[in-house]
């Protein structure tokens, strides 16, 4: 069998640091150690490797819709052409769109996962949904907004690493991290005015919307908070493991009123977490809930409730011997539900059947 993911953008300097970038790296490097696979992506033209995965970039004529989500490129064609199954990230685009048509014109199997993005698309004229083999959704949260393709749907939720996210021989500090794009969504600034001044908040991520960016640098001012900007490798591994917790406190609707159906599908920056033996506080929507045992690998907090948001990374800062307990059931949890192994072994299971 050879396996074709595609996906509008690269994950990384050269593209975008996000899980809906990083989902379909991950998921095509864990396949590719047992079957043929590729990770096809567009932008700045060049090949690379990640260890047993062939990632190729390819410039697109164009793209349709804003978010560069829809690239256009005659290379994909060509691509699918070679693949026996064609997996799709990003469904609700213009990309999805050509996978599903030139896939079924071929005679290839061609699945879709959706990430929460979207663009202007046509899967409603073209029946993109209908004529894909199957959904490959990442949360039962996610399946929701589904439910009428629930015959072709399979929950395959997302992965971690645990030979690369592991603890490290590191001291554990009072501090906080939050890891991820800082963009309004993610509720970022209820972690900061919900702790107290002295506790020590470290941001590792890029700016995504310049506004929100200024408030959080306002709402920092006479407080404890680094921004580190994007890390990656063992910059943030170490990050994750001299964390005394890892926070993530996203909303389903912004400060500015915009409301985010698909806030938050799955969250990937908590299952590397808990591989690296960090308790986890995150809101309790989406998919989070489905990673997060409440109480046992981490705590569960209503949105946007700054002071229930502090309270419990406070109380985990504060007593140490719990936080520890957590961290490593975090660590049982996913190396037994969540590796990027498993999910790519739903993965080809579904391909299969």
């Amino acid at each position: 069998m050879k396996v074709l993911h595609v996906s509008p953008m690269a994950f990384g300097v050269d593209g975008v640091v996000g899980g809906g970038e990083r989902y379909p790296l991950e998921l095509a490097r864990a396949m590719a150690e047992l079957v043929e696979t590729r990770l096809v992506t567009f932008g700045s033209p060049r090949v690379m490797r990640e260890g047993a995965l062939p990632v190729q970039v390819h410039r697109p004529w164009t793209y349709v819709g804003t978010k560069r989500l829809g690239p256009v490129s005659p290379a994909l064609l060509w691509e699918i052409a070679r693949a026996d199954v064609v997996h799709c990230h990003q469904l609700h685009t213009f990309l999805a769109d050509q996978c599903v048509l030139y896939a079924k014109a071929l005679g290839k199997r061609v699945f879709l996962t959706d990430h929460a993005g979207g663009d202007r698309h046509f899967n409603r004229r073209l029946r993109t949904l209908e004529r894909a083999t199957g959904l490959l959704l990442v949360s039962h949260h996610n399946a929701r907004a589904f439910a009428p393709f629930a015959h072709k749907s399979t929950i395959i939720h997302g992965g971690v690493d645990p030979a690369r996210f592991c603890p490290q021989p590191v001291e554990r500090r009072r501090r906080v991290l939050y890891a991820g794009r800082l963009i309004p969504y993610k509720g970022i600034h209820h972690l900061i005015e919900g702790v107290r001044a002295d506790t020590e908040v470290r941001l590792a991520g890029a700016p995504y919307h310049e506004a929100y960016f200024r408030h959080l640098r306002d709402v920092a001012q006479g407080k404890n908070v680094c921004f580190l900007g994007p890390l990656y490798g063992q910059a943030l591994l170490d990050e994750y493991s001299t964390a005394g917790v890892s926070v993530l406190p996203s909303v389903d609707v912004d400060l500015y009123g915009k409301r985010y159906p698909k806030s938050e599908i799955l969250g990937l920056v908590l299952l590397e977490a808990m591989a690296c033996e960090t308790p986890v506080v995150c809101s309790n929507i989406g998919g989070m809930p489905e990673l997060v045992v409440d109480g046992v690998t981490g705590l569960l907090v209503p949105p946007g409730d700054s002071a229930a948001l502090g309270a419990a990374v406070e109380h985990l800062l504060d007593d140490p011997a719990t936080a520890r307990r957590m961290g490593e059931a975090g660590r049982e949890h996913v190396e037994r539900h969540f590796t990027w192994r498993a999910v790519a072994e739903r993965c080809l299971d579904s391909y299969g059947r």
